[in-house]
């Protein structure tokens, strides 16, 4: 089943070390002359140490401070701390900047994870100013992998910071590359792009080198040569926010289509991303309706993102190398078997996975499945035709952190049924007539209202982390209860937010240095008030066991580091795994939960400021996209490190991220005008008594001149329940005001001809004023 049934620069300063004290010495001079390779290489250095073990450095070499030396037929370099490093200069005989540099690196020690070594190039004067290629032995932190300046004045800047998708092991040797050209840079591991610049413009020439901090790190196989192409602009790489319809409704679903032409590409308004069902043709090329796959994404760059539909595992390799060769990190893959999904992120880890849901019926065992293998292959977006959703599937999902995106918006209707469906995205067959949905509704018009995650129970009404607060959370309606896990000294996993019991217990200490005993002899309810004198700190298991079957989803974060397989193991034999998601602070306690079951969806907890441009929070989104992406996790960061531009980039891109913590009913507001999907509250009675969504009981209605028509609609309060109350409604005329009036609930035909009339429920929360509105009927006079 293909989806696609047409038929036609900013600086960030960062000091890391303190300036270096320069010892300097340095090895017999000599230079290795440049040998030609083939005719069409120019190789200034090519050295694999084999003949060099028990030896000094290759004759040239200098060692500018620190230790190195040739051992086991590897160029060796240890530093004991950042202040204490080693490096390592390589003059080159001819004078250029312009060259690729590469060599394997394998670190054998660390001090710590932060600790690194690095490649530098167009070193000046045999020490410094230079650039170097930085990466540390805990790759994977958000500055783990950098573009750094070593300044005149001996200090560093760190413009571009970026990650890999897992630490740098010991003992394993990794493949680096640098391609100077002029201004540009490009810095790769293993072939895969990490970090593309246009910043190295200070130094256009200079010699390469080597160097350690805090670590003991091997080199080997080293070459440079300058047989340097002309690299792409960076304009062509950085990131956007695509094209979206004009709208007043609050976090409308992005627009995608089906490709049809490039012209239309060019052409096609308010649309953000391009399904491409990609096949190769007789002569293997990649291609897309039979045009080239290569003039397909040179036309979409930087207006919109690409979502690769690949249904032929045949071609995922060539899929992959395309995919390198043209630098791309913002994609989608889109297949129906998800496997494939996972088999292409394994090249690509940046790539983002979308789900096709091709049978014919959707149940409640087919929607667990889904959402399982949507997690386990690494996706993050469910892709179902319009014909079998329904707002409880979108629910559903939504609650365990996947986007949807709905198939079907051929006409007008279709795409207004999709809106107030609840996707995240409608891939569209007209893209006018959706795009032109978007226009007809009221000021600050809600469709059905955000999830909910209850954070730790509801703490501004019972205590927190409690079973009763729990429970009081599920009973007002909660779509996620969050709560906290540590392991006592006995090796037992209980709830409790802090490291010690003293805040929220009438006890002291550390949960680690007590037994499960001690604490369960504590009462974690009376410092809340007399009426829950006697409640207990719960178990792990308890938590789990109280919710288990229920239509609620529970959110549970690794407070503590390094429990993520206890706390695995308990979810697995409660048989849960269903319900539950896993956040952390602890970036090894998120990958290791995704090793360990990724059927399980995880998020990674953070906070970060937001950048004073409108561009720099684009990019910071795209960064932590790209961070998120690498370890198939959502983003569940703090709400004050927001921009609207955070959220619209999510939205865009299939994220269904979750948002902490509102204390503060403004600032939820604020966020969810933004379009904050998944606010984490302390006070989920908030949005108790907001209705869910609306529902008229006719979608079209025909009326002769003179004649009135009065519309009774339901709102329905709760997901887990099949209720519908009446509640004070009015209407609302999009359109040509000429055809009908409204009055209240009662339409009154005026002339001939069609208009969509909206049933809206005006509310205040939050400090602001809301208008859920249900789906359009549609108006015919005659």
């Amino acid at each position: 089943m293909s989806v696609n049934r047409k038929q036609r620069r900013r600086v960030y300063p960062l000091v890391l070390t303190s300036v270096m004290a320069i010892g300097i010495s340095s090895f017999p001079s000599g230079i290795s002359t440049p040998v030609q390779a083939n005719g069409l290489e120019n190789v200034l250095v090519e050295q694999n140490f084999d003949q060099l073990t028990g030896q000094a450095l290759p004759n040239g070499w200098k060692l500018v401070e620190g230790q190195a030396s040739i051992i086991d037929g590897k160029l060796q370099l240890t530093s004991p701390a950042t202040s204490k490093p080693s490096r390592v200069i390589i003059p080159l005989e001819e004078e250029t900047g312009d060259y690729v540099f590469e060599a394997d690196m394998t670190f054998l020690a660390a001090v710590e994870d932060t600790r690194w070594a690095s490649m530098m190039y167009r070193v000046q004067g045999e020490n410094y100013p230079y650039y170097q290629f930085a990466i540390r032995r805990g790759a994977n932190a958000l500055n783990g992998l950098e573009f750094a300046i070593r300044n005149e004045g001996n200090r560093w800047e760190v413009p571009v910071k970026t990650f890999y998708p897992e630490p740098f092991e010991f003992n394993k040797s990794y493949h680096l590359k640098i391609v100077a050209k002029g201004n540009r840079v490009q810095q790769f591991v293993n072939g895969q792009l990490v970090i593309d610049t246009d910043l190295a413009s200070q130094w256009t020439k200079g010699d390469i080198g080597f160097q350690a901090a805090g670590s003991t790190v091997q080199f080997d196989n080293v070459k440079v040569s300058t047989n340097v192409g002309e690299l792409p602009p960076i304009e062509s790489t950085k990131a956007f926010l695509a094209d979206q319809p004009e709208t007043t409704i609050v976090n409308a679903p992005t627009v995608l289509t089906n490709f049809d032409t490039v012209e239309e590409i060019k052409n096609v308004e308010g649309v953000s991303s391009a399904i491409l069902p990609v096949h190769a043709n007789d002569q293997g090329e990649l291609v897309v309706n039979e045009t080239p796959l290569a003039e397909v994404i040179d036309t979409m760059k930087g207006k919109m993102i690409p979502v690769f539909q690949v249904e032929n595992e045949n071609i995922l390799s060539d899929l992959q190398e395309f995919i390198k060769e043209k630098a791309l990190q913002d994609l989608h893959i889109l297949s129906s078997n998800a496997k494939m999904i996972a088999q292409v992120k394994e090249g690509i880890p940046s790539a983002r996975g979308a789900v096709l849901y091709t049978k014919n019926s959707l149940n409640k065992h087919d929607l667990e499945e889904l959402a399982l293998s949507i997690h386990e292959n690494n996706g993050k977006v469910a892709v179902i035709p319009q014909k079998l959703l329904t707002p409880e599937i979108v629910h559903y999902l939504h609650s365990r952190t996947i986007s949807v995106w709905g198939m079907g918006g051929e006409t007008e209707s279709d795409a207004h049924r999709l809106i107030h469906l609840g996707v995240d995205g409608i891939i569209a067959e007209d893209e006018q007539a959706t795009v032109q949905a978007y226009s007809q509704y009221p000021e600050n018009t809600i469709v059905q209202r955000p999830i909910v995650a209850a954070h730790r129970g509801v703490p501004s009404l019972a205590p927190e982390n409690t079973m009763a607060g729990y429970q009081l959370a599920y009973d007002l309606g909660a779509d996620l209860i969050e709560t906290d896990v540590h392991e006592t000294k006995d090796g037992h996993l209980v709830i409790m937010h802090d490291y010690t019991v003293d805040r929220t217990t009438n006890g002291t200490g550390s949960v680690s240095n007590m037994t499960l005993e001690q604490i369960r002899q504590l009462d974690a309810g009376i410092k809340f008030g007399p009426e829950f004198a006697g409640e207990k700190v719960p178990t792990f298991r308890e938590f789990l066991q109280g919710f288990k079957g229920k239509d609620v989803v529970l959110l549970v974060e690794i407070k503590q580091a390094g429990i993520a397989e206890k706390v695995l193991k308990e979810i697995e034999e409660e048989g849960v795994k269903n319900q539950v998601l896993v956040q952390s602070f602890h970036l090894g306690d998120v990958v290791k939960s995704h090793e360990l079951n990724p059927e399980i969806g995880v998020g990674y907890l953070y906070s970060s400021g937001i950048s004073a441009t409108s561009e720099g929070r684009v990019t910071d989104a795209q960064k932590m996209l790209n961070y998120a992406s690498r370890m198939n996790a959502n983003l569940n960061a703090s709400y004050g490190s927001l921009s609207e531009e955070f959220i619209t980039y999510m939205r865009q891109r299939g994220m269904v991220n979750l948002h902490w913590t509102f204390r503060n009913e403004q600032h939820l507001g604020d966020q969810l005008e933004k379009g904050v999907i998944g606010p984490i509250t302390d006070y989920t009675q908030w949005l108790t008594d907001v209705p869910i969504r609306l529902e008229t009981p006719i979608k079209k209605r025909n009326l002769k001149v003179g004649d009135s028509a009065t519309i009774q609609a339901k709102a329905f309060m709760n997901y887990r329940e099949d209720r519908k109350d009446n509640i004070e409604t009015n209407l609302f005329v999009s359109g040509d005001q000429n055809t009908v009036a409204v009055q209240g609930n009662t339409i009154t035909a005026l002339n001939p001809g069609k208009a969509n009339v909206f049933v809206t429920h005006t509310f205040s929360i939050l400090g602001k004023e809301w208008n859920l509105v249900g789906e359009p009927i549609e108006v015919e006079v005659q």
